[in-house]
């Protein structure tokens, strides 16, 4: 059976958060959009842009905390009018994306308008935007069909990866819990990675999360831990 390409039924569905109502403890994921990122571009000259990353949330890191130094970004343009059943070389970032301008003048991200750049380049920049779930699938499906032609319905995207989205969740709260604990959040995503990587029943507390029905129980028991590390000064 062919599938259709999907399409926001409500553009403030793509978005978890814009501008100001960004967490900053919250860790660094897929699809979300930096302004103000210093690039070098093939001639070796250096401009400031909007940028979404791109790499899959378990490519960004390989010990679940510090960004890789090379990470995949593209290009987000302002102005680009355009429609979701087509160009699907884009991810429209409509309003209420801050750098959008009205309903009519989206921006959008250019999967053929790539870059490499380091943790530090995007610490430079402001983080602008961050995707909800729906907005990572369809930012998913759009990138799979764009170099394959492919579609892949964005259920499927959630099946595979909502383990991996509802991991940052958990390591979002817990860097807010532990902040006023006086923790950087560095030190408290690594505490929490560290937490989820210990073995419940024999099996990686990280590696449960891929049974939806065992998720909400892992929340509680986080925060009953969270509490305990409180209780005991522990920092």
């Amino acid at each position: 059976m062919a599938h259709e390409m999907e399409r926001p039924e409500d553009p403030e569905g793509l978005y978890r958060a814009c501008g100001e109502d960004i967490v900053a403890a919250r860790p660094t994921l897929t699809g979300d959009v930096f302004s103000g990122v210093e690039l070098i571009d093939t001639d070796g000259a250096t401009q400031q842009k909007t940028v979404m990353i791109l790499d899959h949330p378990c490519s960004l890191r390989t010990d679940g905390v510090n960004l890789l130094p090379r990470l995949t970004v593209a290009e987000v343009r302002h102005r680009q009018p355009g429609k979701w059943e087509g160009c699907y070389n884009r991810f429209f970032l409509p309003a209420p994306f801050p750098e959008a301008e009205g309903p009519k003048q989206p921006s959008a991200a250019f999967f053929d308008a790539c870059y490499h750049v380091s943790p530090e380049q995007l610490d430079a920049g402001t983080r602008v935007a961050c995707l909800s779930d729906f907005g990572l699938n369809l930012l998913l499906q759009r990138r799979v069909h764009h170099f394959s032609r492919v579609v892949v319905p964005t259920f499927e995207f959630q099946n595979a990866n909502g383990a991996v989205y509802d991991e940052a969740d958990l390591v979002e709260e817990w860097c807010i819990d532990r902040e006023d604990d006086g923790l950087k959040p560095l030190e408290a995503a690594a505490e929490c990675v560290s937490w989820l990587r210990e073995e419940e029943d024999g099996v990686r507390r990280q590696t449960l999360l891929r049974d939806v029905q065992r998720r909400s129980t892992l929340r509680r028991q986080m925060r009953a831990h969270l509490r305990e590390l409180r209780r005991s000064g522990s920092r």
